[in-house]
């Protein structure tokens, strides 16, 4: 059945500017959405320095507390800048300037935790053999955190190691290493 002509309206005439006849309602389907956060909450940043004399002798342990401020799942990854606690000077036969460690990541989100422990040597930006959460961190790298977190306390960063019994005898001088720690969004 054809529509009677009183009934019919135009929407659009060619020739002729805008609507005519009427207002007709077109709907459009809009969808959004809104990226999830992930960082260091704020003041809350892995920093800090710690110095044990003797070591060597004496071991270490030490924890840097941290937080996140993620929406979502995160990643946190770690890079050793010397692979160790390293020194300068020579180093004869017998002896050695870089004494190893352990780093350990604790996260804590609002309903799961994630931990890991490496050695500090998988941590240096060129190991053969990396660590699960050495960096840099990306959506995909690093420890995996499978929770939101937003100002969780209990999130921290371990370096440890026992009296070094390493098979060639540390030289004498100040040992350093340098540990960057990021975060980022999970996919």
């Amino acid at each position: 059945m054809l529509p009677h002509a009183a009934d019919a309206q135009t929407v659009y005439a060619a020739g002729q500017p805008g609507v005519v006849g009427g207002n007709r309602q077109l709907p459009v389907q809009v969808t959004a959405s809104v990226g999830g956060r992930c960082g260091f909450a704020t003041g809350s940043a892995p920093s800090g320095s710690y110095n044990q004399p003797d070591f060597d002798v004496t071991g270490f342990s030490h924890d840097f507390s941290f937080q996140l401020d993620c929406t979502g799942p995160s990643r946190v990854a770690v890079v050793s800048a010397n692979g160790g606690l390293q020194t300068g000077g020579s180093v004869s036969p017998g002896y050695a300037a870089l004494a190893p460690y352990d780093v350990a990541l604790n996260l804590v989100g609002s309903s799961s935790t994630a931990t890991g422990t490496c050695t500090v040597a998988t941590l240096a930006a060129a190991a053969a053999a990396p660590c699960t959460f050495r960096g840099p961190v990306s959506t995909s790298q690093g420890l995996l955190l499978n929770s939101t977190s937003v100002n969780q306390p209990g999130t921290y960063l371990r370096v440890s190691a026992p009296a070094y019994n390493g098979s060639s005898a540390l030289i004498g001088g100040i040992y350093s290493d340098t540990l960057t720690v990021t975060v980022s969004a999970a996919s």
